[in-house]
């Protein structure tokens, strides 16, 4: 078809884009669209179709499948929850005076001279200076809390690895995790290589279990506006009766009621450091050593000291994963600036990087010397893939002729050529392009020509009104949401055939 042309793609893209401007100016973007009457009006996106976990899968094709697209969905609505708990402990005030954060303004004394017709003098005049590192001191929260999850996961790993290993447990009952840990477990997955290493020694049954992305799906919010992630009371209550970690990483360091240890301890944290522009930081002689008999801590505040030891100590895989989570943000940031998860296409999108994945596996095959690198929808499939070790394992060394591992070390200098390596055996193999625009606009139009090719329809016109009307619709959608407007616009897309 004449849209299929890069060309006129290309154009139709300019025009969406100005269109897009022209909605963002507006002072109301509701009034292109009815509103809701109530907030069970408000339109449903993502599109709960996007999680078919209910579709069996035979005995066979669970053990060595692609990834699904409900379990790339999540994976985009777990990234879209890591992002909100980054976003909220950094910008967090309640962690400021619980880290001892604080503005330490200092007054000084300065001449100033001041002049009386022919006469002058000098005068002392308080003027009181701001702190400069108050803002420095704020970004030292994050990296505790990535210590801290990292001790948690360790923790969790270890009694998970105790649990299952006993015959009476059933092996398909792992219940999520808190995010944190989720967190760290999903960096840690994305290092497939570093991951197999502890298969025969610590982590002998993570290794074989999946992902657990439907009940995952089940723990996010989606459709608020910061992806919360609150687990079932279940979850939390097994959580705790097998750790006695706090289910709540983040909500236990903000609660009021913590004893005077533990809060005396952490409010050494962000105290301005001397010698430093910047905090002193927590450190490993800070933690007390507290006996068990001590009735002025709870059972979860012993253990969140033990966290503390491990997390500060110098053990080298605590710093390991911290740095794996540190690098998987880039990966996020990414995803919310495509935010496929809320765009009309979001299905075409993520079925047609499942297709492009399993292409780009080929290719390691067929040049097993190249270094490939893949797209961020391919991409996207591929981490989502990795996340479920045993079925990465056995699908990879099938349709790629060997186990691949995901090095996400590797810098612009040695990723740029190998990209464009890449692209040109792509388009030789497959002969497609390896390269496209992945934003709404395309993706929208892309999976107009799908469907509409698949019915018979030749309009052109026809074709791109519908696929621009979709994608102002969901723009004015997630827009309205972005500001917090509880009822969101309702618009009849069918409307467009009349």
């Amino acid at each position: 078809m004449a849209l299929s042309i890069d060309y006129n793609q290309t154009r139709l893209h300019q025009c969406s884009k100005q269109a897009f401007g022209r909605q963002l100016a507006q002072s109301d973007l509701q009034r292109t669209f009815k509103q809701a009457l109530s907030s069970s009006d408000n339109p449903t996106i993502p599109d709960p179709s996007l999680f078919g976990f209910h579709i069996e899968i035979s005995e066979k094709d669970g053990q060595n499948k692609l990834p699904t697209l409900a379990e790339c969905a999540t994976h985009l609505e777990l990234l879209q929850a890591f992002r909100h708990i980054r976003t909220q402990i950094q910008s967090s005030t309640r962690l400021d005076d619980v880290f001892g954060i604080k503005p330490e303004t200092r007054t000084v004394y300065r001449k100033r001279r001041v002049y009386q017709g022919y006469r002058s003098s000098w005068v002392r005049e308080e003027v009181k200076l701001g702190d400069n590192t108050f803002e420095k001191r704020r970004e030292v929260k994050w990296p505790l809390y990535l210590k801290l999850a990292a001790a948690r996961f360790l923790s969790w790993a270890a009694v998970v690895e105790e649990v299952f290993s006993q015959p009476s447990t059933p092996t398909h009952s792992l219940r999520v995790p808190p995010i944190d840990i989720l967190m760290v477990w999903h960096a840690f997955l994305l290092n497939p290589k570093w991951f197999r290493s502890f298969k025969q020694t610590k982590f002998k049954y993570l290794s074989t279990v999946p992902f657990p992305w439907n009940q995952i799906h089940a723990a996010i919010n989606s459709d608020s506006r910061n992806w919360l992630f609150e687990l079932s009371k279940e979850d939390q209550a097994w959580f705790q009766e097998k750790t006695g970690l706090h289910p709540d990483l983040l909500g236990f360091l903000i609660k009021a009621n913590k004893s005077l240890v533990v809060s005396n301890c952490l409010a050494i944290h962000g105290i301005k450091s001397r010698h430093l522009n910047g905090s002193r930081g927590l450190r490993l002689g800070d933690i007390p050593e507290v006996s068990i008999g001590d009735n002025s801590l709870e059972a979860a505040e012993f253990k969140f000291l033990d966290s503390c030891r491990l997390a500060l100590g110098s053990d080298d895989t605590v710093k390991s994963l911290v740095e794996a989570v540190e690098r998987q943000s880039a990966f996020a940031d990414k995803m919310e600036k495509q935010l496929w998860i809320r765009s009309p296409a979001a299905a075409g999108t993520l079925s047609r990087g499942i297709i492009r994945y399993e292409r780009f596996l080929k290719l390691f095959k067929l040049y097993p010397k190249k270094m490939l690198v893949p797209t961020l929808d391919i991409d996207l499939v591929w981490h989502t893939h990795q996340c479920s070790p045993t079925q990465y394992s056995l699908v990879t060394t099938e349709i790629a002729g060997r186990f691949i591992d995901h090095n996400d070390r590797l810098g612009t200098v040695a990723l740029n050529p190998a990209f464009e390596d890449t692209k040109a055996l792509y388009r030789i193999r497959f002969a497609e392009e390896y390269q496209t625009c992945l934003c709404w606009d395309c993706e929208a139009l892309r999976s107009a020509i799908v469907t509409e090719d698949d019915n018979g329809q030749k309009d052109v016109a026809s074709i791109a009104h519908k696929a621009n009307s979709k994608v102002a619709y969901y723009r004015a959608v997630e827009m309205a949401r972005q500001r917090g407007y509880e009822l969101l616009p309702v618009y009849n897309l069918l409307e467009d055939d009349e």
